[in-house]
């Protein structure tokens, strides 16, 4: 499926349904970002339907180091305001997460778990399509 299959009223829809997430994701994560490289995080209301997505590019530094403590900022500042978020990564090609893919994921769980955000879901975007990375129950339910 792709960002064209979304219904008339998806901006009403929570991103929590699974049949219209990655959809939203494909949607908002530009082709010109899956090729360079993104972290794209989309912020979502008490009703987990998408505020406003928010997309960061300039990935290159000290990724490791970045992981974290950049979702602990955008976190620890917005947090509390926030009903969920959706942590899509963007990447050229394939549809199997690679450990930058699987580090971004970890650390979305690590600092929405700290920060108290729910989890909505974790997609991997690339030009091959739109998948979402694995969910734990206790995750889902916290969403």
């Amino acid at each position: 499926m792709t960002f064209e299959d979304l219904p008339g009223d998806w901006p009403t829809r929570p991103l929590t349904d699974t049949t219209v997430a990655p959809d939203v994701v494909d949607l908002v994560v530009r082709e010109s970002d899956r090729e360079g490289g993104c972290l794209s995080i989309l912020l979502c209301g008490e009703n987990h339907r998408m505020l406003q997505p928010v997309a960061i590019t300039d990935l290159d530094a000290e990724p490791h180091v970045l992981h974290r403590e950049l979702l602990d900022t955008f976190l620890g500042h917005l947090g509390e305001e926030l009903g969920g978020i959706v942590i899509a990564i963007g990447r050229p090609s394939g549809l199997q997460p690679d450990d930058e893919a699987r580090a971004w994921h970890e650390a979305a769980i690590a600092s929405c778990r700290e920060h108290g955000v729910p989890l909505l879901g974790t997609y991997l975007a690339t030009a091959h399509g739109v998948v979402e990375m694995p969910v734990w129950d206790e995750l889902r339910a916290a969403g």
